[in-house]
């Protein structure tokens, strides 16, 4: 079960087009979810809107509360279970300009809201760069599973993104967060990480748990420097537990678990 334009289909009524996922460069953004309840789906909207705007020069007409009834629906009708789901919502541009907008569910999770995940994987470092990468698009997503999926091959869990710059950006699309002594690091955005709402997210924990993040650089020179590596997905967390031959502590992500009920609360209230 989808919603295509506002309206729950199937993938075999919808009759997409191979070309119209595979051919286009999408803006897509994935919605969490608790017990059926989106959250902060206004976040992820507005920096999903911004994108397309910036990228194809129009602004879809769609609502947040709009998405929010079609999460509902589709988990409910799709009989879902009620903890633990994905979705993607993609915004595709068709050959005459139009934004087509595509709900899909993408995975159901052991996780109930924003969580501290509990796999703990390797990483491996890769160096590439993405074209219009202050936007989460088909190019970008396409190029992080590719990476990860080149991480795992060579023994690893995940690709962590560096630029040729040498700073390290993102865990796929997601933000990225090192600490050193008792600063936690970020890279900055007009060093080359992206706005999102994964982001902001972050942000919020960290005010929360007392967390100060500072704005810079995370250089790839000074990876043995830093005490601890975690990312902020969709789902919550992602703590990293070793990089090439360093093994790393899981402190900050550790501060933070307790306050990702409050943030899971915030995000259904809105």
């Amino acid at each position: 079960m989808i919603y295509l334009n506002g309206d729950r289909t199937s993938w075999q009524e919808a009759k997409l087009s191979p070309e119209m996922l595979l051919g286009r460069n999408f803006v897509y953004t994935i919605i969490n979810t608790y017990a059926h309840q989106p959250m902060h789906v206004a976040l992820r909207l507005h920096y999903a809107l911004n994108s397309y705007q910036a990228l194809y020069g129009v602004r879809p007409t769609i609502t947040a509360e709009e998405i929010e009834n079609q999460v509902r629906e589709l988990l409910y009708y799709g009989i879902y279970p009620e903890h633990g789901n994905t979705l993607t919502l993609y915004l595709i541009p068709d050959s005459e300009g139009e934004c087509e907008v595509l709900l899909t569910h993408l995975a159901s999770t052991p996780y109930d809201g924003y969580s501290l995940l509990s796999l703990r994987p390797k990483a491996a470092i890769a160096n590439y760069e993405i074209p219009f990468e202050k936007h989460q698009t088909a190019v970008s997503l396409t190029a992080a599973r590719f990476a990860d999926s080149f991480a795992q091959r060579n023994g690893s869990g995940i690709a962590l993104r560096a630029n040729r710059a040498g700073s390290l950006i993102s865990s796929g699309d997601n933000p990225l967060y090192a600490l050193r002594g008792d600063v936690l690091l970020t890279t900055a955005i007009e060093k080359g990480a992206r706005p999102s709402a994964e982001r902001d997210l972050m942000k919020r924990a960290c005010e929360m748990a007392g967390v100060q993040i500072v704005e810079g650089e995370l250089r790839t020179d000074e990876m043995g420097d830093y005490e601890e590596i975690i990312a902020f997905t969709p789902c919550g967390i992602q703590m990293v537990g070793s990089a090439g031959d360093m093994l790393l502590h899981s402190i900050t992500a550790h501060r933070l678990e307790p306050h990702l009920k409050a943030l899971t609360r915030e995000g259904i209230l809105r």
